[in-house]
């Protein structure tokens, strides 16, 4: 004959199955941060935005300055023709 259940066993399958869960969770946290795969590709994208940053500076620095020679050019064609 079977025993009455109270509920008891349940709490303690969900406190195993928590238990499970959270040391997959901590192996699989620390898979990831020993893992340097894309370390790499994280780099690269930092030097490719670097890269990008200062080219964008530097067009940015070139237009103001040269506003200025291409208007006194524009006058200079427009007065002699």
């Amino acid at each position: 004959m079977a025993e009455p259940s109270d509920g008891a066993g349940r709490g303690a399958a969900r406190s195993r199955a928590k238990s499970v869960r959270a040391d997959r969770l901590t192996e699989a946290a620390g898979r990831f941060a020993r893992d340097a795969r894309g370390s790499t590709a994280i780099e690269y994208a930092l030097i490719g935005a670097l890269i990008f940053l200062v080219a964008a500076g530097s067009i940015r620095t070139y237009v103001s300055r040269m506003t200025g020679v291409y208007s006194q050019i524009s006058t200079a064609v427009t007065q002699n023709n």
